[in-house]
């Protein structure tokens, strides 16, 4: 388990979250920005960019991209996650996806 931050040029930084010692870093996608927090949950990582595309990674070492939705809109918003629907704010859309 870790921490995760993104800052806006899609780089993922984990951290230990008991000794806050860098673990690893990766990039996400293709050099969009991201204003949106990452989001975790059950082993995966949720990544939203500002060109409208949500990235899932696994959440382990080396970050390995699972999945990747465009939305078609902006995104600057940070999704949540509740009862296993992620919910997406777009600029013009609220999408609820999954169950």
């Amino acid at each position: 388990r870790y921490l995760f931050t993104l800052n806006i040029n899609g780089v993922v930084s984990a951290y230990n979250p008991e000794t806050g010692q860098s673990a690893f870093r990766g990039r996400v996608g293709t050099g969009g920005s991201f204003s949106a927090s990452p989001i975790a949950a059950d082993g995966r990582l949720y990544v939203a960019s500002e060109d409208g595309e949500i990235y899932v990674l696994d959440a382990g070492e080396g970050l390995t991209q699972v999945a990747k939705n465009d939305m078609k809109e902006v995104i600057m918003a940070t999704p949540a996650i509740s009862d296993g629907v992620i919910v997406v704010r777009t600029l013009g859309h609220l999408y609820g996806i999954g169950r």
